[in-house]
């Protein structure tokens, strides 16, 4: 089930989900999918590199949750609280495979669906029946800074790897694409253009770094005040060199995170938690949600709303007015 058709739309399917689906479903008739997808979600999270997975990200997330559990504690923890730690961590570990099977099922099921739709290439009885298309399981993180976190971010952080992060802080653009900012996409007017091949929805992407009164945001400034002649083209514009193993030092002297440096084995804060608190702070300081998005850079409505923004001030201006 290579989905060929699929693909040349324009979809994107991960190299790894290709694999799987490929290997599991060869030589299954298509119409006699629906009756395998139980098998399939046996086979796949009883593999021997998920399980791996699950045992290396179950031990992470233990030592990231007692962390968090034993600081500002002057005493160790309890018998009960560490069997609920690990209970927690067990339970988190394997949502989050159950949801990456999930996906998986979800694009089965949309490429069956453009097979059928967009190429006629099956007819109407061929379409499988989708018993199982998920476990309803939603392990979505939910982690944000607050301004104390960002400080203290700043301070462990170099100081040559600040624009990046102040970027990210204010705009929340995914990291991978701020990485592929060049100097070449910002014109004379002082926008960012991104193309879509850049961006993960593959729409082009527009960004007005400068604001009303014509002068950059302070989290902009550096893409506006380059010189002309250090702009070199093709040239990305922050520098990111060492950024991760920086970023977990960091993260691991805050606790926001737990960094063994011998094993390379991190657990914990991500650049993409930025992502998430700018959509917050963009929410809760009064801007529409679509203009939000329009600075996020998120598709839909759905996604952006995953992020459980907790848009606590409009709460309490609704609740003070019921209770005048």
């Amino acid at each position: 089930m290579k989905g060929d058709d699929y693909l040349a739309s324009g979809k994107q399917v991960q190299g790894r989900i290709r694999e799987e689906l490929d290997t599991f479903f060869k030589g299954i008739r298509v119409s006699a999918i629906g009756g395998r997808l139980t098998a399939f979600r046996e086979w796949r999270e009883s593999s021997k590199e998920v399980l791996e997975y699950k045992q290396e990200s179950i031990a992470k997330e233990v030592a990231l949750q007692t962390m968090k559990a034993k600081s500002g504690r002057n005493k160790s923890l309890s018998a009960t609280d560490t069997a609920r730690i690990e209970k927690n961590a067990t339970e988190w570990v394997e949502n989050g495979v159950k949801a990456t099977t999930d996906k998986r099922l979800r694009i089965l099921r949309a490429i069956v669906r453009h097979a059928f739709k967009a190429t006629q290439k099956i007819g109407r009885g061929d379409v499988p029946h989708f018993p199982i298309l998920g476990t309803k399981v939603d392990n979505v993180k939910q982690n944000k800074f607050s301004k104390e976190d960002f400080e203290n971010i700043l301070t462990e952080l170099p100081t040559y790897l600040h624009p990046l992060v102040k970027f990210l802080h204010f705009t929340g653009m995914r990291s991978g694409q701020a990485k592929a900012i060049t100097w070449d996409m910002i014109g004379e007017d002082n926008v960012l253009r991104m193309s879509g091949f850049l961006t993960k929805n593959r729409k082009p992407y527009s960004l007005a770094l400068t604001g009303s009164n014509g002068k950059p945001y302070a989290e902009t400034a550096y893409l506006v005040n380059m010189n002309k002649e250090n702009r070199l083209h093709g040239e990305p514009v922050f520098d990111t060199a060492a950024l991760r193993e920086e970023w977990r030092k960091a993260c691991h002297k805050l606790k926001l995170g737990v960094y063994d440096e011998s094993k390379r084995s991190y657990r914990g804060a991500q650049l993409h938690d930025f992502r998430r608190t700018a959509a917050t702070n963009l929410i809760n300081a009064g801007v529409a949600q679509t203009s939000a998005m329009s600075v996020t850079g998120h598709k839909t409505a759905s996604m952006f709303a995953r992020y459980g923004i907790e848009e606590l001030d409009f709460q309490r201006a609704a609740l003070d007015a019921v209770t005048r």
